[in-house]
């Protein structure tokens, strides 16, 4: 089945023909958007970015030398980041990668039915911000987990936000680490969210 875009993505009839078209659909539904929390626009390398915060912010306080000082720690901080990221990412499978994307997918289009959860990526076209104004659906990267390859799934509370919540999904092979999804409780543009979120809500009390 072709992409569609949020006109597509807002349309409920939409949404059931996207994921019939993957054998994800049944009687009982649960259709919802999520963002990626921690999506990263590809053309952004985030250890510059925090080599060259560090060392403005080094250079204020100690001049060239605190300037230098500064980059250093941040590229020691980069590479211990970068090491973890790396062991982190060898634990995954293909489905996995998927899911835990950083700089590919900035949103996902799921479906939360008996045996599982459909996932269809939602990329934008750059933007540094992921928006649910800017996604188009991934059909050719659509996945599937069933509950035998999910150890947990919560919503649990975001800081200081209280319009949305995250959506956790735990695996066996990723520890303490879960999905790094926001769930909105709901959204003008996704027409049908407000009333998955409760069903969802529900459905994990």
């Amino acid at each position: 089945m072709e992409n569609v875009n949020i006109d597509g993505i807002n349309d409920i009839n939409v949404v059931k023909n996207l994921f019939a078209s993957v054998n994800c659909l049944e009687d009982d539904n649960c259709f919802l958007v999520v963002l990626n929390r921690d999506y990263v626009a590809s053309s952004i390398d985030t250890n510059s970015v925090l080599t060259t915060n560090a060392t403005i912010v080094g250079a204020k306080h100690g001049g060239i030398a605190g300037g230098i000082i500064g980059g250093a720690v941040a590229n020691s901080i980069s590479s211990t980041v970068q090491q973890a990221e790396t062991e982190f990412n060898n634990k995954l499978n293909d489905k996995q990668k998927i899911i835990f994307s950083r700089n590919v997918y900035c949103g996902f289009l799921i479906n939360v039915i008996s045996n599982g959860i459909g996932i269809i990526p939602l990329k934008n076209s750059g933007q540094l911000i992921p928006k649910i104004k800017d996604f188009i659906t991934d059909m050719d990267n659509y996945i599937f987990l069933s509950n035998d390859e999910i150890e947990k799934m919560e919503i649990q509370k975001l800081p200081l936000n209280f319009s949305s919540k995250k959506l956790a999904i735990y695996f066996e092979n990723t520890g303490d680490r879960s999905t790094p999804w926001t769930l909105p409780k709901k959204h003008k543009l996704v027409s049908y969210q407000q009333e998955n979120y409760n069903k969802l809500a529900n459905k994990l009390l």
